[in-house]
């Protein structure tokens, strides 16, 4: 096994998929009308993603199309449910405590 392992090139093709997850339903639930007063800095959008995917389990897929539509495709109703209500907490949380105050 002595080969040369680049592991900046094997970093680049793996992909936490439940981190796209959390930012994709911040934005949906930012989005609306109750959420409109919350801080959409950086530091507190950083803030939210990191308190969700601190409480949610890791999804990593290969940057492979078809393997990253797999897992689309499998990952399950329950999950969807974990990851809004986990980043609906991450919401009020942050909101409760924004960056820039």
């Amino acid at each position: 096994m002595g080969e040369y392992i680049d592991r900046k090139e094997v970093k680049s093709k793996l992909h936490n998929y439940t981190e796209y997850l959390v930012f994709e339903k911040l934005e949906e639930l930012l989005a609306k009308e109750e959420y409109k007063n919350v801080c959409s800095c950086e530091k507190c959008i950083l803030d939210m993603c990191t308190y969700a995917l601190n409480r949610l389990s890791a999804q990593y897929v290969v940057s492979h199309k078809g393997e990253v539509y797999t897992k689309i495709k499998d990952f399950n109703q329950q999950s969807k449910v974990d990851v809004m209500s986990v980043v609906a907490k991450a919401i009020e949380v942050v909101k409760n405590n924004p960056h820039d105050e």
